[in-house]
């Protein structure tokens, strides 16, 4: 089980495609195991969209949906990281190896660190669905292998 008050962030660069897919996938999977109340995890992006909200892209809606049997990510709206987030996160977990360099080493992995493999998570923005939902499996795959350490959080 989690510890309590275990923190996850994943980041991305818009908070509209990667991190809310990856923390709807991990939301799933911590309620289906029974671990829905041992972690908080959220997700953030770079790009900040000012005042007006901006939900979930629709088809990372409907590669979630696919997966998870409903649309998890109905409610997301999209949202910049902050100072605040990071040091309140026991974890963060970011798309691309670049964004590493703005968070605290001790406590920051890749997606594809996760599962000790190297490189990014590309970006499906401007693709098509299938290319959500490929990119939704590869997350779901690389939480799937990096389990223990995110909900041990051994990062």
């Amino acid at each position: 089980m989690a510890p309590r008050n275990h923190r996850i962030l994943f980041v991305c660069r818009g908070n509209l495609c990667r991190s809310p897919m990856a923390m709807a996938l991990l939301k799933h999977r911590l309620a289906t195991g029974g671990l829905s109340t041992g972690a908080e995890v959220d997700s953030a992006g770079y790009y900040d969209w000012g005042p007006f909200p901006r939900e979930a892209h629709p088809f990372a809606r409907r590669a979630v949906e696919r997966l998870c049997g409903s649309d998890l990510l109905a409610d997301h709206i999209a949202k910049p990281w902050n100072s605040a987030m990071v040091e309140g996160a026991t974890c963060v977990v970011v798309a691309e190896e670049w964004m590493r360099a703005d968070f605290p080493a001790g406590k920051t992995v890749t997606m594809r660190g996760l599962a000790d493999e190297k490189g990014d998570v590309p970006d499906p923005y401007g693709e098509d669905y299938a290319a959500f939902v490929d990119c939704a499996r590869d997350i779901d795959r690389l939480i799937t292998k990096g389990w223990s350490r995110l909900v041990d959080g051994r990062i």
